[in-house]
């Protein structure tokens, strides 16, 4: 199982810098700590792929998680993450809080998240001072 971050903003004026370089460290740093579960494999089967699509909206106050979206043909399953938008917000505020969508995400389709959650910090400070990252 690829667990792949992608980007769809939808609210004019809600969006976030992060480049595709982030799009793809970040798949890879996740896919790498967290394997498939046995739940998510019976419900899904072996050969299917998570994806986490971020996305921002000015309007709400928490996080709002979308999905799961199952494209068989595509043998993917997809979940948008829609964080609050802010300007004052850092970065690392931003992916702190991403990560950690993802996470109750995975934890709910019994993953194994520790290795993840203990990386975290060490991920985000990876992004927000490569400046491949962040446009």
């Amino acid at each position: 199982m690829n667990i792949f971050v992608s980007q769809i903003y939808i609210e004019v004026g809600a969006s976030y810098p992060f480049t595709h370089f982030f799009q793809k460290y970040l798949s890879k740093e996740i896919t790498a700590r967290v394997p498939a579960s046995d739940k998510f494999v019976a419900e899904y089967g072996p050969d299917f792929d998570l994806m986490f699509r971020l996305s921002a909206k000015k309007d709400i106050l928490e996080p709002e998680i979308k999905g799961p979206t199952v494209f068989m043909d595509d043998k993917d399953v997809e979940f948008t993450v829609f964080l609050p938008y802010s300007e004052e917000q850092s970065h690392a505020h931003v992916l702190d809080v991403l990560i950690k969508q993802i996470v109750d995400v995975l934890e709910g389709l019994g993953m194994d998240v520790e290795q993840l959650s203990s990386a975290s910090d060490e991920i985000v400070q990876s992004i927000v001072t490569d400046p491949k990252m962040v446009e």
